[in-house]
């Protein structure tokens, strides 16, 4: 029995990895097939969104059994604590893989103490 498009078009949650460094806070989400002008980010009020979707394209000369790979829109949502700098997130598209870096404020980065000998 082959399948129809309809049958495999779903919502779906793409994965991430949400990571800190000493200067930044990063969010990777795995989007692969997904082109880049389907994937829209924005940042408001303490909250990340990044929507998308991965289109199925149809072919004529194709009968699929089996479709495993999920195609459909997607919606990920996270908070954006006020100790990063929202105005100068960098985004980056490489290889199926969103990599959004957030640069820490100053006041969030570790401070070294100095201590002294008494």
């Amino acid at each position: 029995m082959a399948l129809t498009a309809r049958q495999y078009m779903r919502a779906w949650s793409p994965r991430a990895d949400v990571y800190e460094t000493e200067d930044h806070v990063v969010v990777q989400l795995d989007i692969p097939g997904v082109k880049i002008e389907d994937v829209d980010v924005q940042c408001e009020k303490g909250m990340l969104s990044v929507k998308g979707e991965r289109k199925f394209t149809e072919d004529e000369k194709r009968q699929y059994y089996r479709v495993e790979n999920v195609y459909g829109p997607f919606e990920r949502y996270f908070e954006i604590p006020r100790t990063l700098n929202v105005e100068k997130i960098e985004a980056k598209y490489n290889a199926g893989v969103l990599t959004l870096t957030f640069p820490k404020t100053e006041e969030a980065k570790p401070k070294k103490i100095a201590i002294q000998a008494s």
